[in-house]
């Protein structure tokens, strides 16, 4: 017998409190959006549903209030809003009897789709099928006013982690940092497994938020450019903020799982010092240039050592020596029962304690938000600038060997003037 009771329409076994693998699936695809495109992409995920709180829904504006923008990216925008009919939630009444319910109301955010596309809705759930612990999902929406389609999902309550850093940045110890770094790498992790690389991960993208919960938690969120492993990109231009963007991909070469570690590394800079890649420089070809002769953003002073060595490690120029998200997360993982320890001559423990003895000071930035949003780079005019780099070089060594090959043959002909025997 079921320890969650029968379904009281064909009285099999519920699979999961208050949910009947056999018909309730089914009834959770018996409405219409109006557009035959959204239904079906839609109701393929609703069909697939192994709990009630996790079914999504066709969400209708109206029931949707107090809509305000609170961030805007480079591909659409997000709204925090009241969500009237609450989420789903499950009560339990005795032994094997439970009722379905939902909260009085809830705080959502709305993500645009950009042009209308599913791609981005589409990539979160195939996501959340493999791992249940990412950002929640509640379905779509289409505004009354614009007619524009939104992704319903759950509200990041202290935002993004540059903006997290940028308030919080003196008080948040590194075993804070280290908890959310593991939650980063796990999400890194299930979006590799399942086929797809995020291709636009970068601070801006990661959410923090602590819910019902004490516990603050990292997501990545905005899989908008996402790709799946074998899918061609354009040739010539690509998307992202060029300090996150790996070398190899400035470049022109093709995306990998490896290029999003390399953002990883970056945003470990960024943790270090609660500054932004490159705060102060124009994004232009030739930072672009620079980055794939090797430059990268510096480590704050005082960062525990091992730390520094994985961030380099995953900022390597060559895509085959950088770690999976795998490594890091198992990496990360042993660093955080370290620091946990109440062992205190582990090596890592004392690393990250004298680390939060040193005085933190938050660097005053001197590009605006608008900078770290992502934009159309042009690989070929990074190339460009590279190949000008190179003839410049070139054109100096050929100076400075010309200079001297008339220096030592004016040498040779004094020596002959002055002795001509």
């Amino acid at each position: 017998q079921s320890k969650y009771g029968k379904c009281a329409h064909c009285n099999e076994d519920n699979i999961q409190p208050a949910w009947c693998l056999s018909c309730d699936p089914d009834k959770a695809t018996r409405w219409t959006s109006g557009n035959k495109n959204i239904d079906d992409r839609m109701k393929a995920f609703q069909l697939r549903t192994f709990t009630y709180k996790d079914a999504i829904e066709w969400i209708p504006f109206d029931r949707l209030s107090v809509v305000e923008e609170v961030g805007k990216g480079g591909f659409g925008s997000v709204y925090k809003a009241t969500w009237l009919d609450g989420m789903r939630k499950v009560e339990k009444i005795d032994d094997d009897n439970y009722k379905r319910t939902r909260e009085a109301s809830s705080t959502v955010a709305l993500k645009t789709l950009s042009d209308g596309s599913l791609k981005e809705f589409e990539n979160h759930m195939k996501c959340i099928f493999i791992d249940n612990n990412r950002l929640k999902i509640y379905g779509l929406t289409q505004s009354s006013k614009n007619n524009k389609y939104f992704i319903v999902l759950q509200y990041a309550d202290n935002g993004n982690l540059h903006k997290f850093l940028k308030t919080n940045f003196q008080e948040v110890n590194w075993k804070t940092k280290l908890k959310l770094f593991f939650d980063i790498s796990k999400d890194l992790y299930w979006i590799h497994d399942a086929g797809y690389i995020h291709a636009d991960f970068h601070s801006g993208n990661i959410l923090q938020d602590k819910g019902i919960s004490t516990t603050l938690q990292s997501y990545i969120a905005d899989l908008g450019l996402s790709k799946k492993t074998n899918e061609n990109v354009s040739e010539g231009v690509i998307y992202g903020v060029m300090p996150y963007v790996a070398p190899e991909v400035l470049l022109g070469e093709k995306l990998t799982k490896a290029a999003d570690i390399y953002g990883f590394g970056v945003i470990m800079s960024e943790m270090s010092t609660g500054q932004r890649p490159f705060d102060g420089r124009k994004f232009n070809a030739e930072l672009g240039a620079d980055i794939c002769r090797g430059l990268r953003p510096e480590l704050a002073s005082g960062t525990p050592e091992c730390y520094i060595e994985l961030a380099n490690e995953c900022m390597d120029l060559d895509p085959q020596k950088r770690p999976s998200a795998s490594k890091i997360g198992n990496i990360l993982a042993e660093w955080n029962k370290s620091i946990e320890s109440s062992d205190d001559t582990n090596e890592i423990k004392k690393q990250f304690l004298e680390a939060d003895k040193v005085i933190k000071l938050l660097p005053i930035s001197k590009h605006p938000d608008e900078m770290y949003t992502s934009k159309i780079i042009s690989t070929k005019l990074i190339s460009k600038a590279i190949k000008g780099i190179y003839f410049q070089l070139i054109y100096v060594v050929l100076k400075l060997y010309y200079i001297d090959l008339v220096k030592n043959n004016n040498n040779c002909l004094f020596r002959f003037v002055s002795n001509p025997s």
